[in-house]
C-alpha cells in the first residue's frame, strides 16, 4: 500500500525546476530513505506473509492517499520550495534531520521487536525494552517523531499536513492497540505504560 510513495516520488521529483539543486536533493533523501526501508527492506524481514489481509477498500484508499501524499511532498521539494532566499535552510534541515533520524531509529527498532515476538511463537506477548517500557505503540511514536522532523526540515504546509495526517491515523490505532493489550493481559500489563506519547498520552 505504501509502495507508490517510493516509485511515484522518484518519478515526479526529476520533473521539478529545482530537482538538480543540491538542497533539493539533500532534502528529499530522508523521505526516500524512510519509504525505501518501509517498502523494500521491511518486507524482506517478514518470514511469512501476514495471515490477515486488508479489505480491498482499505488497500485502495491507502494506495490513493500515498499517491496524493508523494505528489505533494515531491512537488514541494523539487518545484515550489524557495531555496534561494531561505536563509534558515541549513539550520532547519540539520535540526529536523536529527529529529527525523531519532524517530526512524525508534520506529525501526520497535518494528523489529514486534517481529521478533511474532516469530518466537507461543501466542501473544507483551513488548518489552526500549520505548515499549513507556508506551504501548513505540513504533507509532517513532513514526510521529520522524514526520515531525520532516515538517521541520521542509518548513512547509505540506510537511505539516503529512504530520497531522500521521497523527490522525496512528493515534486512534495506538489507542485501540493499547485497549487490546489491557483486555488481553489484564493485571500483567504495565499500569504506567502510556498509549503512544511517553509520559503524556
Amino acid at each position: 500500500m505504501e509502495s507508490p510513495t517510493l516509485w511515484f516520488t522518484l518519478l515526479l521529483f526529476p520533473l521539478g525546476q529545482n530537482s538538480s539543486n543540491p538542497k533539493s536533493l539533500i532534502l528529499i533523501s530522508p523521505f526516500i530513505l524512510h519509504y525505501f526501508h518501509r517498502t523494500v527492506l521491511y518486507p524482506l524481514r517478514l518470514r511469512k506473509k501476514p495471515s490477515n489481509g486488508y479489505p480491498i477498500s482499505v488497500a485502495l484508499i491507502a494506495f490513493v492517499y500515498n499517491l496524493f501524499n508523494s505528489y505533494l511532498q515531491a512537488r514541494w521539494v523539487s518545484e515550489y520550495a524557495d531555496y534561494d532566499t531561505d536563509n534558515w535552510f541549513w539550520w532547519r534541515f540539520c535540526g529536523g534531520l536529527v529529529v527525523f533520524l531519532c524517530g526512524m531509529v525508534v520506529n525501526v527498532r520497535s518494528d523489529m521487536e514486534l517481529l521478533r515476538l511474532k516469530e518466537g511463537g507461543g501466542g501473544y506477548k507483551i513488548p518489552r525494552g526500549g520505548l515499549f517500557e513507556y508506551v504501548s505503540c513505540a513504533n507509532y511514536f517513532g513514526e510521529i517523531v520522524e514526520w515531525s522532523g520532516w515538517w521541520l526540515m521542509t518548513g512547509s504546509w505540506v510537511g505539516l499536513g503529512f504530520l497531522l495526517y500521521t497523527c490522525a491515523n496512528l493515534v486512534p490505532r495506538a489507542r485501540a492497540n493499547h485497549m487490546w493489550y489491557l483486555e488481553k493481559f489484564g493485571e500483567d500489563y504495565p499500569k504506567k505504560r502510556k498509549i503512544v506519547i511517553p509520559f503524556v498520552y
